[in-house]
C-alpha cells in the first residue's frame, strides 16, 4: 500500500490538472453518502470528527477522517487535520494520502472551477479573506482559471497576512501583483473576485461593499453557526453551492438568512454538477453578483486522491 505524504501530494498535486480533473468528476458523478460529523469527547468540547466516502462508477473508493479542533489555532498546529485511504474497485486499500494538504488543494480547485462559470471572464482583481493555510492555495486557483493581475490579502494580524502575502507570491510567482488589502471593504469594492477563507463567527464580507459584476466565493465556514457574508450579500447575488445535501445542511451563510426568511431556499440555484453538466446556466450578464458557497464533498477527495495515485504510476 502506497503512502503519499504531504510533499509528495504538493509536488505533484497540478492545480490546473486538479480543477479538470474535478471537472470531469462532477460531470461523471459519484455516489456520495452523507458524512458523518461527530464530537470529539474531552478537550474543549468543541473539535469535531468528520467521516466523507465516495464511491466511483466503477466501484473503487476513497474515505477521508477529518478533525477540527478550532482550538489548535492558539496552538500552532492547523485546525482542520486529515488521512485519506483509497480502495481499488476489488475493495483493496492501496493507499493512504495527506488529506491535510488534499483537502486544501482540492477546496481550492472546487472553488476555481465554480469561477470558470460564475467569475467575468475578464476578473483581474481578487480580495483574499483569511490567513491560514488554505488562503493561498485558493489565491492560486482563481489565478489559474482568471487573468488575475492583482491579489490584495486582509487579516486581523499583520505578521500573518505578511506571511500570507509571502505564500500567495512563491505560488503565483512574478505574473501577480500581491500585498496587503489597504482595508477589507476598500479592497472588497475594488474586487472583480472576493474569496474567504476564514472560520469568522460573524460575517465579513458586506453586500454593500460588492461592486456589480462581482463574484464572491465562500469557503471557510462549514458549520450552521459561522458566517463569512452578510444578509445584503446573499440577497443581492445569484447563489450557487458545491452540493445541495451538504450546502444546505451545514452552511451557515445560507441556512441562517433561509432561516429568518432573507432568502427563500429557490434563491439557491444550482450546484457545481449542475453548471458543469450544462443543465444551468451560470453568469449570464457582467452586471450580475454570484455567489459560491461550498462545504466541500467526497467527491473532490476521491478524485484528488486518484489523480496522485495515477501521477506517481
Amino acid at each position: 500500500m502506497r503512502v503519499i505524504d504531504a510533499d509528495q501530494v504538493r509536488t505533484r498535486a497540478d492545480l490546473p490538472g486538479l480543477i479538470d480533473c474535478l471537472e470531469r468528476a462532477f460531470r461523471d458523478g459519484a455516489t456520495v453518502p452523507p458524512r458523518a460529523i461527530l464530537d470529539i469527547p474531552g478537550g474543549s468540547g468543541d473539535g469535531q470528527f468528520l467521516v466523507m466516502p465516495a464511491f466511483a462508477p466503477d466501484g473503487s473508493a476513497a474515505v477521508k477522517l477529518v478533525t477540527y479542533l478550532p482550538g489548535n489555532a492558539g496552538r500552532g498546529l492547523p485546525t482542520v487535520q486529515a488521512a485519506i485511504v483509497a480502495f481499488s474497485e476489488g475493495g483493496t486499500p492501496v493507499a493512504v494520502l495527506d488529506g491535510t494538504t488534499v483537502t486544501r488543494l482540492r477546496t481550492a480547485a472546487a472553488s476555481a472551477l465554480a469561477s470558470k462559470y460564475l467569475s467575468r471572464a475578464d476578473s483581474s482583481r481578487l480580495t483574499l479573506a483569511g490567513t491560514g493555510a488554505l488562503a493561498p492555495w485558493m489565491a492560486a486557483a482563481h489565478a489559474v482559471v482568471r487573468p488575475i493581475e492583482r491579489i490584495d490579502v486582509w487579516g486581523r494580524r499583520a505578521e500573518r497576512v505578511a506571511a500570507t502575502v509571502e505564500a500567495v507570491r512563491e505560488l503565483v510567482k512574478s505574473r501577480v501583483e500581491v500585498r496587503a488589502a489597504p482595508s477589507l471593504d476598500e479592497s472588497v469594492r475594488a474586487a472583480d473576485i472576493v474569496t474567504c477563507a476564514t472560520s469568522s463567527p460573524t460575517p465579513l464580507v458586506e453586500g454593500r461593499w460588492l461592486k456589480p459584476g462581482s463574484h464572491v466565493d465562500l469557503v471557510g465556514s462549514f458549520t450552521p453557526s459561522t458566517r463569512e457574508a452578510d444578509d445584503e450579500a446573499v440577497r443581492r447575488a445569484r447563489i450557487f453551492v458545491d452540493t445541495f445535501e451538504g450546502a444546505l445542511a451545514e452552511a451557515g451563510d445560507l441556512l441562517d438568512p433561509i432561516a429568518r426568511g432573507v432568502i427563500g431556499r429557490e434563491r439557491v440555484e444550482a450546484e457545481l454538477a449542475d453548471l458543469v453538466r450544462g443543465r444551468v446556466a451560470g453568469r449570464q450578464t457582467v452586471e450580475e453578483i454570484t455567489l459560491f458557497k461550498s462545504v466541500g464533498t467526497a467527491l473532490e477527495d476521491l478524485a484528488a486522491a486518484w489523480l496522485l495515485l495515477e501521477s506517481v504510476g
